[in-house]
């Protein structure tokens, strides 16, 4: 009877210890949900996509310019967006990254109705 609770207590302690240490290294190396997530490689490259239930997306496509020749290169276009619920302000950044560098322009957009589109849509 004793060696049946001894194997009984080890494999409740095996449990335990497995499902913290699962819960542990979720907070350390956190998963990106399946859900909001694509990465689709193309035969020139690839496509990602990103999108987060705040609102928050990125967008990406590479791809590989000049393929087997001795002036390969891979060359990235892509957009991502913030949003800030505090100040309910949009943030879209456009960027391009290739042999010359990397370059990027920036839009902020205020979600917020000026008072004049607020007064014409009252009436």
């Amino acid at each position: 009877m004793t060696a049946a609770k001894l194997i009984f207590v080890t494999a409740l302690l095996a449990c335990l210890a497995a499902s913290c240490s699962a819960g542990f290294l979720d907070y350390i190396f956190p998963t990106i949900m399946s859900e909001y997530y694509s990465q689709v490689p193309t035969k020139e490259g690839y496509r990602f996509n990103l999108e987060e239930p705040n609102g928050s997306k990125r967008e990406e496509m590479g791809i590989i310019m000049n393929p087997g020749q001795p002036d390969e290169h891979l060359v990235v276009m892509g957009s991502y967006s913030t949003y800030d619920d505090k100040t309910d302000t949009e943030t879209i950044t456009m960027y391009t990254a290739d042999k010359d560098g990397y370059k990027s322009r920036y839009m902020i957009k205020n979600r917020k109705l000026s008072p004049g589109a607020l007064k014409s849509a009252a009436g």
